[in-house]
């Protein structure tokens, strides 16, 4: 509907109103555009702005005809694919048949249709209903089903698990070349973020120590434990991908001997 009503906006675009939610709106999604860290809640609060042109122009109705048809199409067509791609990809990534999406798969797929077929300029705001739970169902087979079980998306879920299954109280934590804010989230403030150098140091501190040690980071690991003669053994190996930084990643955690 935005796309289908951006002709209109642009020639109200000197009306007080429309100035006032443009400039609520593209200097804000500039800057969003521009930063490099993008989250999906960073652009709620334009939402508004872009709901507000959009239903002035179905109340005038004046959506552009040329993109009656194949705006309202997409409602249809972006269930269909964003559901079929998310299945896909985790039924690839975690060799599971991820059948508890189907259900809201097959749902979002039908409301997107009813959407479609139904939008006409009288009978816009059923449509758009249809199209709201076409986006919810869509929405729960994406972030309900499918990306929770997409573990190596989460390697610090994962870090934070094994930390939780330790045999001695109190572990404590130090992390070299994975520095992700979501690991001290998980893991707590307290975990110490270093070099291998720096988390072999640690590790000779004491019992109940973990040393996180990212694969690039582990050759200056093993040198300083080494150099002063730490006796480590290695706990378990978490394989994954830091989706921030566009890559795999192999985080081995390793323990002082002696610790359980």
């Amino acid at each position: 509907l935005a796309a289908m009503a951006a002709p209109a906006v642009w020639r109200a675009r000197r009306e007080p109103g429309a100035q006032f939610l443009l400039a609520w709106l593209v200097p804000s999604w500039i800057v969003f555009e521009a930063v490099l860290t993008k989250l999906p809640h960073y652009v709620l609060p334009l939402y508004p702005a872009i709901a507000i042109l959009t239903a002035g122009a179905v109340e005038r109705r004046v959506l552009s005809r040329s993109w009656l048809m194949r705006g309202s199409a997409w409602w249809f067509a972006i269930p269909a694919a964003a559901s079929i791609i998310a299945v896909v990809g985790a039924v690839m990534l975690t060799r599971q048949p991820a059948f508890v999406a189907w259900p809201f798969i097959a749902a979002s797929l039908i409301f997107g249709l009813f959407a479609w077929w139904l939008y006409d300029n009288n009978r816009a705001e059923r449509s758009l209903l249809n199209a709201l739970v076409a986006a919810l169902m869509l929405a729960v087979t994406v972030y309900g089903i499918v990306l929770p079980s997409l573990t190596p998306l989460f390697p610090s879920i994962e870090i934070a698990r094994a930390l939780r299954n330790v045999a001695c109280v109190g572990p404590k934590a130090a992390a070299a070349g994975y520095h992700e804010p979501s690991l001290v989230f998980l893991t707590g403030t307290q975990t110490l973020l270093t070099d291998g150098s720096g988390a072999a140091d640690f590790l000779r501190q004491g019992s109940c120590r973990f040393a996180l040690i990212e694969q690039r980071s582990e050759r200056s690991f093993v040198q300083r434990a080494e150099a002063i003669g730490l006796r480590y053994k290695v706990g378990t190996r978490i394989e994954g991908y830091n989706f921030s930084q566009g890559r795999a990643i192999a985080i081995s955690i390793f323990r002082s001997e002696g610790t359980e």
